[in-house]
């Protein structure tokens, strides 16, 4: 990490940590339970389900039970690995925080301006989810 990088960190670090671990952690929870319920939502159009002895309106009966038990399962779990995810990037960042302060280093009053070559991992890293956004995309379409 170069200096303009650590000064761009300790910026950018400096205003999001203000929000608190807390409510970084449950908003990491929602987003997680956003993603297990549009993973309940696909996994749920494709359910066929055993109705035994139902029948008439009843027979939906089943169908509800089995889409209730995957909606609560999948949207606890995603939303445990949000809560569980978030907590820990922000411990992370946080004690990255800290431990750039006890060197001596401090806050910058602006944001620091960055060159082309500092920005070359967010480039690669922006690089990789396009190719990887367009490989589930391709998947969905041929599959859908």
């Amino acid at each position: 990490m170069n200096e303009r990088q650590r000064d761009l960190f300790l910026y950018v670090w400096s205003r999001r940590r203000q929000r608190g671990q807390m409510n970084v952690s449950l908003m990491g929870a929602g987003f997680g339970a956003l993603g297990g319920l549009v993973f309940a939502l696909i996994l749920g159009s494709d359910m066929s389900v055993d109705r035994g002895s139902y029948t008439g309106l009843s027979a939906i009966i089943p169908m509800i039970e089995q889409g209730g038990r995957l909606l609560i399962m999948s949207i606890g779990a995603f939303g445990a690995i949000g809560f569980l995810g978030a907590n820990r990037v922000y411990a992370s960042q946080e004690a990255m925080y800290q431990s750039i302060l006890a060197t001596g280093a401090r806050v910058p009053e602006q944001k620091p301006v960055m060159q082309p070559g500092d920005r070359g991992p967010a480039i690669a890293v922006a690089i990789a989810f396009g190719v990887i956004a367009v490989f589930i995309i391709v998947l969905f379409a041929m599959y859908w």
